[in-house]
Order: structure tokens, then C-alpha cells, then sequence
């Protein structure tokens, strides 16, 4: 079938739409909550740290910590081992941009008037509408913030999405039924070919992961890229000791057979291609 992910404004109505979609089309709806437990249990985090890490974004004077990048890392992979399963809706953290590129997900983008954003924060947190204007102006401006500082992304960028309803004059059941329609295309099907880029984007990411969790290796300066069971490692290392202990961290990463470098040494310039297997 398909993945779909949704991106909104808080107090949206983003939740009722997830649980609608998933219960039209038989999915399973992952928020964002269960990401963070997920990354939270596998990396030895406590939960609340990683929530509280991921929802500060940096202002514009200042640069990504070692955790932002870590936990981004740590995120984005947790993303993609869910979603292999198919049949997901995903709610949550920058699913539009950590799945982009393959074809069988449905990015969809939720508008809704400020007035009845408004209603729904006074409603459901009991403020006055003064306080919920507040309330939503500096959520707004956070999210932009952690988009554009950490992502370089404007998120009201419409090519990022396949579909931006505005659901001022569209009721959920609508809005359910034009996306249901969507996602049972041709278009959206999964296939073998996007169920294997999805596959090594996660493996990729998954290896990146590995790096992130030592302190030696979390900031060289290389990329990562899977084809199967195999990884690439490309870009330039501080020394061949650092080189060997990455082609040995990727190597026991689930699902690698072999490891393929293009690395060079910044001290000589060297260019190391090897080919590495377990």
C-alpha cells in the first residue's frame, strides 16, 4: 500500500485526521510520541531529555549542539524502521523531509483557519483567547524557527507536499476520502523499487546512527549511502584509525554484509578504496 505523513500547525486538528486516516484504510498511526520512546529505549535516553532536546531550536546566533545532530540522527532512523512495515500514517516530526524522495509515500500538509485554532486552544487548555493567541503565535514561530535553522527549509514550501488542504470549508470525512483516494493510486502504491530505496535510506541512516553514539566519530565528515546489504562510506577522516574503527562500526550494523570506503585522510589526502567485509 502506502505511507502517509502529515504536517501541521498545533491545534490543527492533525491527531483526528491520523487516527481517521488510519482507520479508513486499515494503517497504523504512528505519532510522534511513539518515535521518541522507540529512540528513547534503543539509545539508552531518557525520554523527556529527547523530546525537550528536539523541541528547542537553536536561535539564529547559535550552531547545532552534538545533541541536536545525534538525536536528529537517532529520529530520523527510528522514522524509517517504521514505516518499512508500510500501511503508516505518520504524525510527527518532520516526516515530509526525512522521507522525501520515495514514491510510495503521501505527504500531506493540513491548513486551518487561526480563528478555529484559537477555539481549540481555549477549548482544550482552558486559557482565555488572549493567552491562546500567545499560545499559538510562539509555537508557530518555534516551528519555523526549527525548520529553518535546522533544515534550512521554509515548511510552508508547498513543493514539500503532495496535497495542502485548507480544512476551513473540508470536513474530516472529506478530507479522509480525497487522501484514501490518493494513496489507492498507481501513484502512491508501494513498489519494489521504493520499497528498496526506503530500505537502504533507513540502512544508511542506521549506520549513522552507530556513529553518532561514539564520541570520537559523531562530527567527521562523511557521508553514508546503502545498496542492499552493501554501505559506501565517502569523504575525508582525521586519521586511518578513525577510518578503520567507522568500516568496523558499519560492518556489525544489522543487515550490512560489506562496506565499500572512499575516504581520504586529511593529513595526506590520500584516497583509500578499499573494499571492507565482515
Amino acid at each position: 500500500m502506502s505511507v502517509i505523513t502529515i504536517s501541521r500547525d498545533i491545534k490543527s486538528g492533525g491527531r483526528e485526521i491520523a487516527n481517521c486516516l488510519a482507520e479508513k484504510l486499515n494503517y497504523t498511526c504512528l505519532i510522534n510520541r511513539d518515535v521518541i520512546a522507540e529512540c528513547a529505549r534503543k539509545y539508552n535516553i531518557v525520554e523527556e531529555n529527547l523530546l525537550n532536546r528536539l523541541e528547542e531550536a537553536p536561535n539564529i546566533w547559535q550552531r547545532l549542539t552534538r545533541e541536536h545532530h545525534r538525536y536528529l540522527i537517532y529520529v530520523q532512523s527510528a522514522i524509517l524502521e517504521a514505516v518499512k512495515r508500510d500501511n503508516v500514517v505518520y504524525h510527527g516530526l518532520a516526516g515530509q523531509l526525512f522521507l522525501s524522495g520515495i514514491q510510495h509515500v503521501f505527504k500531506l500538509k493540513i491548513v486551518a483557519p487561526f480563528e478555529s485554532r484559537i477555539d481549540l486552544a481555549m477549548q482544550e487548555m482552558n486559557i482565555d483567547r488572549e493567552e491562546a493567541i500567545k499560545f499559538l503565535n510562539n509555537a508557530d514561530d518555534k516551528r519555523n524557527r526549527w525548520f529553518r535553522i535546522i533544515y534550512g527549509e521554509d515548511r510552508h514550501r508547498l513543493s514539500l507536499y503532495d496535497l495542502s488542504v485548507n480544512r476551513q470549508n473540508v470536513s474530516n470525512e472529506t478530507l479522509c476520502n480525497i487522501v484514501a483516494l490518493a494513496v489507492n493510486s498507481e501513484d502512491f502504491k508501494t513498489n519494489e523499487h521504493s520499497m528498496a530505496k526506503l530500505k537502504n535510506l533507513s540502512t544508511a541512516c542506521e549506520v549513522k546512527a552507530a556513529f553518532a553514539t561514539d564520541d570520537r566519530l559523531w562530527d567527521q565528515d562523511i557521508k553514508v549511502s546503502a545498496s542492499g546489504s552493501v554501505v559506501t562510506l565517502m569523504g575525508i577522516v582525521k586519521n586511518e584509525k578513525i577510518r578503520d574503527e567507522l568500516i568496523d562500526i558499519a560492518t556489525k550494523v544489522k543487515g550490512v554484509t560489506k562496506c565499500e570506503t572512499r575516504l581520504s585522510l586529511r593529513s595526506s589526502g590520500i584516497s583509500d578504496t578499499a573494499l571492507w567485509n565482515d
